[in-house]
């Protein structure tokens, strides 16, 4: 809670309290006044939400019991015992409802950047003319992105912090999700670290690349506390809203859905399929990234010879860590690649010529798979006939032969993947960590126990696991675009207990 959420609900809980006394009529007046002062104040500083509602009920009915109670000859009364002890009841039921609804769905603050740069963000609105959009066979249009680029900026004092989510995006999720509008909209009160539009900073020539692609059904404005960190230590984050696979796209004049997609892709596991779309919005993203190097380009903010094009580094959560796999295999322009907790969906070729590559895996399952070389299905060998039976029919694979034939081929892709991870000696796990735990998601809710109704498991609270997050990620692109020294991942060990390397 807010400090003046917390100083709204102990007002009201101390004006309740005066139905077990006689107060003087001044006293009834004072009450109400200073709730009323109280709530004006956190309407203009904090903002409402719809979590404080019984708080705001609790401070209207005073005021209309203290107006009635004190201007006519009610005050002289007493109220029946058994109605003062339902109001009592009621009151104390609402202000306790209040104050768990502020808790479970916080407006919560995102982790401080831990880099000296001031954050500057533009937000890029792409077509790419050489692709069609995969995701509309019906109606087909050039694919269409939004991108945010994070910078170190100049200083500037008088610009206000952006936003966190858009209206409008909060308004997609809501649908995608299936929860009422106003049950997100506190989400709209949240400000980032960032403002639109700076100057590039001027400290450093040439600055390095990292490209962020997110998880399927979420989107790019969920990983914005690691990309206001790493700009605060000096890199260039182009944050890319992958079209159709974020929950919801809000372009400049329009917005679209991912349940707007047309295309069926004719197979029961797509992933592989989408997983090289985004790789393909990547690599046009670094197409523009290097006209915008030249000084091309319609964007507010001058990158003219700011972009190190040398030192580009991918990251992504979930299918968008598989997309970062993908690019740390195919693409030749890519130093250094993170996937955060996603499963992968090819092998590399033998003695192929990858980047460096490090993975963060979930310890709930996702570190153990791996360190057993099985995919995330299970094996049907391994169930009984009644579990066999569920595992297919709960699957999106339809048939037990769909299912083994997709499960050979995860496993081919398990396999490869323990190789490289291998060969690198770059993969960690946080303990008490758990898959949405690597976004900014794991904050939304501020209640262990309704995030583990949810399926957001693990001890660790999710704000340490961002921290910790973001320091290994930026420690290996540190290590692999800025040349720190290679120790430098190993130090992180002693620094934050519940990070673990795990050898295979």
């Amino acid at each position: 809670m807010r400090l003046l959420e917390i100083v709204l609900v102990v007002a009201n809980a101390l004006s309740l309290s005066l139905c077990f006394c006689k107060p003087s009529r001044k006293i009834w007046l004072g009450a109400a006044a200073v709730n009323l002062v109280i709530l004006t104040l956190h309407g203009l500083i904090e903002g409402f939400r719809f979590q404080m509602l019984p708080a705001y009920a609790f401070v209207a009915m005073l005021l209309i019991y203290t107006l009635f109670k004190t201007s006519t000859r009610l005050y002289t009364k007493t109220m029946p015992k058994a109605l003062k002890g339902f109001v009592i009841l009621v009151s104390a039921g609402s202000l306790a409802l209040t104050s768990f609804l502020s808790y479970a769905l916080p407006v919560f603050a995102l982790p401080k950047p831990t880099g000296d740069y001031q954050i500057g963000v533009e937000e890029l609105h792409l077509v790419d003319e050489n692709r069609n959009d995969p995701f509309l066979d019906q109606s087909p249009k050039k694919r269409e992105l939004m991108v945010k680029l994070y910078y170190p900026s100049e200083k500037n004092n008088t610009k206000p912090y952006e936003r966190y989510l858009q209206p409008e995006l909060i308004r997609l999720f809501a649908s995608f999700f299936h929860v009422p509008e106003f049950a997100l909209g506190h989400l709209n009160l949240i400000h980032t670290d960032a403002k639109a539009n700076l100057p590039v900073s001027g400290q450093e020539q040439r600055y390095p690349i990292v490209l962020f692609s997110h998880g399927a059904g979420t989107s790019m404005a969920v990983h914005t506390s690691q990309y206001e960190d790493l700009a605060s230590h000096g890199y260039i984050v182009a944050a890319i809203d992958h079209t159709y696979v974020s929950a919801g796209t809000v372009f400049p004049d329009h917005t679209v859905s991912a349940m707007d997609a047309t295309t069926d892709f004719h197979t029961a596991e797509p992933a592989k399929i989408i997983t090289q779309i985004m790789a393909d919005d990547v690599s046009f993203v670094m197409n523009e990234l290097s006209e915008w190097n030249e000084g091309k380009g319609t964007q507010d903010v001058s990158f003219k010879n700011k972009l190190d094009l040398d030192r580009i580094g991918v990251i992504g959560h979930s299918v968008g860590g598989a997309t970062a796999y993908n690019l740390a295999i195919h693409n030749s322009r890519v130093k250094a690649a993170v996937n955060l907790d996603g499963a992968v969906y090819m092998t590399p070729e033998e003695n192929a010529n990858m980047a460096p590559f490090l993975m963060l895996a979930n310890d709930r399952n996702h570190i153990q798979q791996i360190k057993q070389r099985k995919p995330l299905i299970p094996n049907l060998d391994d169930l009984s006939a009644e579990g066999q039976e569920k595992a297919v029919s709960e699957s999106v694979y339809g048939t037990r032969d769909a299912y083994m034939q997709a499960y050979g081929e995860a496993q081919r892709n398990i396999a490869g993947l323990t190789e490289v991870l291998q060969a690198s000696d770059s993969l960690f796990t946080i303990r008490g960590s758990d898959h949405m735990k690597f976004s900014d998601i794991g904050l939304f809710i501020g209640s262990t126990k309704l995030r583990n109704l949810i399926g957001i498991g693990g001890q660790t609270d999710p704000a340490r696991c961002l921290v910790i997050t973001e320091a290994l990620t930026r420690a290996f692109f540190d290590q692999h675009l800025k040349n720190a020294p290679a120790d430098s991942l190993n130090a992180l060990l002693q620094e934050y207990p519940e990070l673990e390397k795990v050898t295979l």
